[in-house]
């Protein structure tokens, strides 16, 4: 039990003796027997008369407590005294809310007997039922509903529903209890408008933009979580596949994006359209930057376009691990962006498809060059492998070059692929760079050439600038 939620901790009943005296002590005994779990003791209290109401400096009862450990006796033996069954402590819990808290289908069915209002809420509007739904009391939802609980009640923050909450917590027998019994499968959230970063380092105001989250249907909420079986039960009910927030993401945009391929699969299955970009990028750009070569190969057969650009970033948190569209990649279509995140696969897919592989962006950065600065993504707690990354940009830059991007182009700051690679000191690149074409004497803005760059501030004490030298030596192809 959380203290916001029931004040009755030992230092509480404390202040209370000292504050009250000897006479308090005698007023709170059924209140300690509760609190013990004593429910002998509790009935023996109300045997000799003691009040079924009594109540805690917080307003708490003994059938809060009753209702918390779950002690049937107890309840019995309140209820059986009179006791209020719709009390509410100050935080606004009644016995009801706390039974539901902890799932216990048999309390909830022992208070609702007794009269208990199924509507009753706390100040946030979180209803009895949304608790059920929230913990996963499939029965405990049916019980509510059949004494007369509002269904589509909507909690006060976020405009939410026990329907929601059910499918956010994972509980798809709730979820298909709930639409059994009418659930409203196209509700929505309260729409919030908020500010937020598409940039995830530095702080920079280009990447602060103001929009509106929320908005959300259940199947969004699915989509979210990955929550198929759930999706599954909505989808019969009528969810509609194609749903977008207020951001403009779809349903199918939200599954990819969150790493859920199965859910993405079945919405695919279900109809969902793999080219909406109201959110600013598609379900395919999401597929790449996750690296999911199996979900980018189903979008492009089921009509995805390979050559849609990212029109706005997405949300992220600055400095955080997130798989995030950051605000720089505006303009990037999804054949950059997988060279980008090193993904040589998705690239060699999205070529056969038909992706325009000449996609260069406001800074003159062309796949090749992407590809060989690329940073691979990895998840949260993984340590590097530079040699695996060195192996994956060699590959998609390969594939780059294989699909006729333009070897020696250069960005605005005139440093061309083989700039990079020398700058990055990545060997393998740098020889199949030269073997490919790349012009060794290429001048920068700044008047540097491939070899400068590998020397960086190190000198000339590195394998990368010996190599350079040798292929100069040796001449380029």
């Amino acid at each position: 039990m959380h203290a916001r939620e029931l004040v009755g901790s030992g230092l509480l009943a404390a202040l209370l003796l000292v504050v009250v005296g000897p006479v308090a002590a005698q007023d709170t005994r059924l209140l300690d027997a509760a609190r013990a779990a004593d429910s002998t003791r509790v009935i023996a209290l109300l045997d000799q008369g003691d009040s079924a109401d009594a109540r805690q400096a917080d307003g708490a009862t003994a059938l809060h407590w009753a209702a918390h450990w779950d002690d049937a006796a107890m309840a019995d033996a309140l209820i059986g005294a009179g006791a209020d069954v719709d009390a509410a402590n100050d935080f606004g819990a009644t016995p009801l809310w706390l039974a539901c808290r902890n799932g216990s289908e048999a309390m909830v069915a022992t208070l609702l007997a007794a009269g208990a209002d199924a509507n009753a809420a706390l100040p946030s509007g979180e209803t009895a039922l949304m608790t059920a739904s929230r913990t996963g009391s499939a029965e405990a939802v049916r019980l509510l509903v059949s004494h007369g609980a509002d269904l589509d009640a909507r909690e006060h923050t976020r405009g939410q529903t026990a329907l929601m909450w059910a499918v956010a917590q994972q509980h798809p027998d709730v979820v298909e209890a709930l639409v059994a019994l009418g659930a409203d499968v196209q509700a929505r959230s309260a729409p919030q408008p908020r500010r937020i970063h598409t940039r995830t380092a530095g702080f920079n105001p280009s990447g602060v933009i103001d929009t509106v989250l929320g908005s959300n249907t259940p199947i969004l909420f699915a989509a979210r979580q990955g929550n198929l079986e759930a999706a599954r039960h909505l989808v019969a009910a009528g969810a509609d596949v194609n749903d977008t927030a207020a951001t403009g993401t779809s349903a199918l945009v939200v599954a990819a994006h969150s790493g859920h391929r199965a859910l993405a699969l079945f919405l695919l299955e279900q109809g969902a359209d793999p080219k909406a970009a109201e959110a600013g990028y598609t379900a395919l750009h999401a597929a790449t930057l996750r690296g999911d070569e199996t979900l980018a190969t189903a979008l492009l057969a089921r009509g995805a376009d390979p050559n849609a650009p990212v029109v706005r970033g997405s949300q992220g948190r600055r400095n955080s691990p997130d798989y995030v569209l950051d605000h720089d990649v505006v303009g990037a279509t999804a054949f950059w962006l997988a060279a980008h995140f090193a993904e040589p696969g998705i690239m060699r897919v999205l070529a056969d498809r038909g992706a325009d592989p000449r996609i260069v962006m406001e800074d003159g950065t062309t796949p090749l060059m992407a590809a060989v600065a690329a940073r691979r993504r990895r998840e949260p707690g993984l340590a590097a492998n530079p040699a695996e990354d060195e192996r994956l940009v060699l590959e998609a830059a390969r594939v780059a070059i294989d699909a006729g991007v333009e070897i020696n182009a250069a960005d605005a700051d005139g440093n061309t692929a083989l700039h990079t690679a020398a700058a990055r000191r990545l060997d393998t690149v740098v020889q199949s760079l030269v073997d490919s074409g790349a012009d060794l004497d290429a001048l920068n803005d700044q008047g540097q050439t491939p070899l400068a760059r590998a020397r960086g501030r190190g000198g000339d004490d590195n394998s990368t600038v010996e190599l350079l030298r040798r292929l100069a030596t040796l001449g380029s192809p």
